[in-house]
This record gives structure tokens, sequence and C-alpha cells, in this order.
């Protein structure tokens, strides 16, 4: 999911009529009509428009604060879930590499 305050650059906490001076700002500076049909800046307007399509409307973008939060939630159990295994890997490793030793160690006397 791509960052749409950070397309507009605007800050989450930003209000509609920060959000439309930027929109507009952008919009002016990425207009492909300015640009001569430079495929860049067309993306780029399009990219702007589609950040103030849904910034700019208040349950679109309510929506889209749910969205983006949930994400983070799940990166979060994602990375928790990753950290509880390789530490659980790390533990089995390190006491069979220990086990292994007094094995041997016992094995030679």
């Amino acid at each position: 999911m791509s960052d749409l305050y950070g397309v507009l650059g605007v800050a989450q906490t930003a209000d509609g009529a920060q959000i439309k001076r930027a929109y507009r700002a952008l919009a002016l500076a990425c207009h492909p009509d300015h640009h001569g049909g430079d495929k860049r800046a067309e993306q780029r307007f399009k990219e702007v428009n589609r950040a103030y399509t849904t910034l700019g409307r208040p349950a679109a973008r309510v929506a889209y604060d749910a969205a983006c939060a949930a994400a983070r939630t799940r990166a979060r159990r994602q990375l928790r879930g990753t950290l509880a295994t390789l530490s659980a890997s790390f533990l089995f490793t390190v006491s069979s590499g220990f086990l292994v030793g007094l094995w041997l160690a016992q094995a030679h006397l």
C-alpha cells in the first residue's frame, strides 16, 4: 500500500484545506500538458490525483487510515512471529551444541 500522504507531501494530521492546497500545487507542477508528453510526469499526475481522490473525501480517508493501521498491525504480528521462530531456532542450536559437547566429553573419558 503506497503512502498517499507522502505522495501529496502532507502530514497525516493535515486538514482538508492543506490537502487541497498540496494537491493543487502538485497537479499544476506535474500536469502532462506542461511537460510535453513526458510519461513520468503523466504517471506522477495520476498518482497525485489518486491520492487526492482518496484523501480529499472524508469517508475514503477514514477507510484508508483504517487499512493502513491494519497493515501496520499485521506487519508487527508477522515480525513478532519471525522473531519468536528465530529465537527458538537459536536456543535449539545452542542447546544441541551443548549436549553434543557433553556427549563427546563423556565418550572420551
